[in-house]
């Protein structure tokens, strides 16, 4: 196994576990969770698409063993919204460039611009499957927007996350490639 595969398989496991525990550590905080960040990075740092996409289904079906399920559609929703930062791999490896250091202006803007756009894409989409698939909201235009404007509470809590935890997890990579890039940089002693 090369050096690069051993790396991606630990980053792997390591961001699994984290996520799994966070979120069900965090569960009493509706919505404050870790897993759109991890597929960001997920997207981010995995050669492969597919491993990336595995990232944030690993977490959620562990979790929700812990947590409890729900809804199959809306299971099926959930799971597939918190894929989808997984699509802004080309933006963010544009934008949030270790080489150029991590602490640019570009890269918060990238990071930012990702983060958000993963919160919203989830608030759309899990908010119209509670729409259709609940029967707690009528299905007229008017119980769509009551349906939304319902989970505005719960959109600062998704939106906390996402930023949160996107700014640990790579500001967190950033900081350890400059010190990876440093250590390998610096001068090596020489014994007598």
């Amino acid at each position: 196994m090369q050096r690069r595969d051993k790396v991606e398989l630990a980053v792997f496991g390591g961001l699994v576990l984290a996520g799994s525990l966070t979120r069900v550590l965090l569960s009493d905080w509706p919505n404050f969770a870790p897993v759109a960040a991890i597929a960001l990075f997920a997207g981010y740092f995995f050669r492969s698409r597919a491993v990336a996409l595995l990232v944030p289904l690993s977490v959620m079906g562990i979790s929700d063993v812990f947590i409890g399920s729900y809804d199959w559609h809306m299971m099926a929703l959930v799971y597939g919204a918190l894929m989808l930062p997984v699509f802004s791999r080309g933006m963010l490896r544009r934008w949030f460039s270790v080489d150029e250091g991590a602490a640019g202006l570009r890269a918060a803007a990238g990071l930012l611009a990702s983060s958000l756009g993963a919160s919203i894409s989830f608030f759309v989409i899990s908010n119209f499957g509670a729409w259709v698939w609940y029967g707690t909201y009528e299905h007229t235009v008017a119980g769509m927007i009551h349906c939304y404007v319902q989970a505005i509470p719960f959109f600062r809590y998704t939106l906390a996350g996402d930023v949160c935890f996107a700014i640990v997890l790579f500001g967190g990579y950033a900081l350890a490639m400059s010190f990876t890039t440093a250590t390998k940089s610096a001068p090596q002693a020489i014994s007598e």
